[in-house]
């Protein structure tokens, strides 16, 4: 039986290496001071294949502007605000300023799933308000567009 492989180098990304059953890249999304490692997903038995919506979505990732953690704290904030408003919690206080929502925040990786239909990446991390269930900040085309629990997006 032939072993699979564990990493392979890819043309334009370098190398990819399957870690913690995540595929990963050598390289990391910058994201305000903080660096996060991406992991895609392949259809099965497609293990090096990256479909060109992929090769988008991580072009995006990479490419992501110095303010991204400005222009995404809103939406992620909006979260924050449903899920106190939801549970009425005294101790999650009102932030003024929707960039402290990030101080809550911390980042697990970017997820590129293989199932496409619009270049899409999915950041995953833990927030402090929702510690069972973390948060998932979906990016389409480069934008972030959605905000929610893990494995709540895009009901």
């Amino acid at each position: 039986m032939m072993e699979s492989p564990r990493s392979y180098y890819d043309a334009e990304f370098g190398q990819i290496i399957l870690e913690d059953n995540y595929w990963t890249l050598a390289q990391c999304a910058v994201l305000g001071d903080r660096r996060v490692r991406i992991c895609v997903d392949f259809e099965q038995g497609q293990i090096g294949e990256l479909s060109s919506l992929q090769r988008e979505a991580i072009r995006q990732a990479l490419a992501l502007s110095p303010d991204v953690l400005h222009v995404t704290a809103p939406l992620v904030l909006q979260n924050y605000d449903v899920y106190r408003d939801m549970i009425g919690d005294e101790s999650m206080p009102v932030l003024p300023n929707p960039i402290q929502v990030w101080d809550q925040v911390t980042f697990s990786y970017i997820y590129v799933e293989y199932d496409l239909d619009i270049a899409t990446f999915k950041l995953i991390a833990g927030c402090d308000w929702d510690p069972e269930h973390g948060l998932e900040v979906r990016f389409r085309n480069g934008v972030a567009d959605d905000a929610d629990q893990i494995g709540e997006t895009g009901r």
